[in-house]
C-alpha cells in the first residue's frame, strides 16, 4: 500500500497559500489505510567524554528536519522519568483513549467513557445540577454519561443522619464539573488503551499523566519543536510500586488496544521504522522496539583511602531498586573475611545506605570490600550486569 508522505509547508514555492493556513488541516494527514505510527520519541542516555548524559530523540521513524544523533534505534533507554510521544499519521478516536470523570463511582472507578456519537452538548447536559439530571441526562440516552452502574447504587455523598446519600442504579451521578463550564473538569487515559510490555512485563502506565492530543501535524512549530508533533499518544509509565520506571536491560515494545481506531474502524499499526510508504497489517506494531539501559550502581560520595570509620555510605542507582534484594550486599575486611557489622538499607527508591554498626565503627587502617551482587534488582526483580563494588582502606585513627 503507498502512503504519499507529506511535504511541509513552504518547501515548494507551488503549493498554494491556503493550503499551509491551517497545520492541523486533515490535508497534513493521511486517513487512507490503517492509522500507523510515524514517530516515537523518548529520552535515551548516552555518553560524552565519558560523563552520561540524556536526551530526547526519534527512537523510531525519522524527521527531514532531525540530525543523525536526533534519529535511531535505541539500545539504552532512560530507566526512569522517561515517557513516550507516539506521533501518529492521523486521527484516532479520543473516545477510545480517555474518559471523563464523574462526581462519584459509577462502577470500579469514577470515570466514564464518552459514548460514540457524543458532542460537547451531550457533556454539558450531563454536567447540569443534579435535580435536574434525571430528565437532563437519562439513562435512556445512549449519548448520556456517567450513568451509576452498581446494584446498591452510587454514593454521592452522605445525609445529615450519617447514611449514604445514593443515586440509583440506572441513573446519572452527573459529570464532575465544578466550575459550571460544561465541560468536565477531570480526564484520564483508559486503562489498557495503550501500554508498554517488556519481555513479557507490562509497564504500569500514569493515567492521570499520560493523554491524546488530536493536535498538530509534522511541522514542528516555534514553542515545543519535536514534541508538539501530533497527533500524538503521550504515553507515561507510572505507579507508586516502580515510580514511573521501565524494566532495566529488557527489550520492549507497545500495545494497543483492538479499541484503539481511526474513525474507519482500523487498529493501529506500526510500518518498519515509521515509513509511511510501507505496508503494515492493523493490529502489528512489532516494527518498534527499544532497550532499556542496565542496572547501574554508582558511588555517590566518592570513598577513597583514608575514608571514615564511622561515616555512612552511599550507593546511588539509576532505577528504583527492591527493597529486599538490598540486604543481599557483603562487606569484607582484609582479603576475604566477611564483616557483619553494618546494615544496607534501601534509604530511597534509589538510593542504598550502608551503615556500620560496631561500637567506633570500623577498625582503622584495615582494607574493607562492598559488593553489590547481582541479587539486588530493581522493582521489576530485574539485574545488573555484573557486581559493583567498592574498595577502601580506613583513615588510621
Amino acid at each position: 500500500m503507498y502512503r504519499a508522505l507529506r511535504i511541509p509547508c513552504g518547501v515548494l514555492a507551488m503549493v498554494a497559500a491556503a493550503a499551509c493556513s491551517d497545520p492541523t488541516s486533515a490535508t497534513d494527514l493521511h486517513p487512507e489505510g490503517p492509522p500507523m505510527i510515524e514517530q516515537v520519541r523518548f529520552t535515551e542516555v548516552y555518553s560524552v567524554a565519558g560523563v552520561q548524559a540524556s536526551r530526547t530523540v526519534f527512537g523510531f521513524g525519522t524527521h527531514p528536519l532531525a540530525s543523525d544523533d536526533q534519529q535511531h534505534a535505541v539500545t539504552t533507554a532512560q530507566a526512569k522519568t522517561n515517557k513516550f510521544r507516539i506521533i501518529m499519521d492521523e486521527l484516532l478516536r479520543g473516545n477510545n483513549l480517555e474518559e471523563l470523570g464523574c462526581r462519584a463511582v459509577i462502577d470500579d472507578d469514577d470515570f466514564d467513557r464518552v459514548p460514540l456519537g457524543a458532542t460537547p452538548d451531550d457533556v454539558a447536559r450531563c454536567s447540569v445540577p443534579r435535580d435536574v439530571l434525571p430528565s437532563r441526562c437519562p439513562a435512556s440516552n445512549p449519548l448520556s454519561l456517567c450513568i451509576c452502574k452498581l446494584d446498591g447504587g452510587c454514593k454521592i455523598g452522605t445525609h445529615p443522619d450519617g447514611s449514604d446519600d445514593l443515586v440509583p442504579l440506572g441513573e446519572s451521578v452527573g459529570i464532575l464539573d465544578a466550575d459550571q463550564d460544561g465541560a468536565a473538569d477531570e480526564r484520564q487515559f483508559i486503562r489498557g488503551a495503550v501500554g508498554i510490555t517488556c519481555n513479557g512485563i507490562d509497564v504500569p502506565i500514569d493515567l492521570v499523566a499520560s493523554y491524546w492530543t488530536p493536535s498538530g501535524d509534522q511541522q514542528p512549530p516555534a514553542q515545543g519543536g519535536f514534541d508538539a508533533l501530533g497527533p500524538a499518544i503521550v504515553l507515561v509509565p507510572g505507579s507508586p510500586t516502580h515510580l514511573g520506571a521501565l524494566p532495566t536491560s529488557l527489550t520492549c515494545g507497545l500495545t494497543f488496544s483492538p479499541e484503539v481506531v481511526d474513525k474507519d474502524g482500523n487498529q493501529v499499526c506500526a510500518p518498519d521504522n515509521g515509513d509511511l510508504a510501507s505496508d503494515c497489517s492493523p493490529g502489528d506494531t512489532s516494527a518498534f522496539r527499544f532497550t532499556v539501559e542496565p542496572l547501574v550502581f554508582t558511588n555517590t560520595l566518592r570513598v577513597t583511602d583514608g575514608q571514615s570509620r564511622t561515616k555512612d555510605i552511599l550507593i546511588d542507582a539509576n532505577a528504583p531498586l527492591d527493597v529486599a534484594s538490598v540486604a543481599t550486599i557483603t562487606v569484607t575486611e582484609g582479603q576475604d573475611t566477611s564483616y557483619a557489622d553494618f546494615t544496607a538499607t534501601r534509604n530511597t527508591p534509589q538510593e542504598i545506605t550502608i551503615h556500620w554498626t560496631a561500637p567506633g565503627g570500623l577498625a582503622a587502617g584495615t582494607r574493607y570490600t562492598i559488593t553489590v551482587p547481582t541479587t539486588v534488582v530493581d522493582s521489576y526483580q530485574q539485574p545488573p550486569i555484573q557486581p559493583f563494588q567498592i574498595a577502601f582502606t580506613t583513615s588510621a585513627n
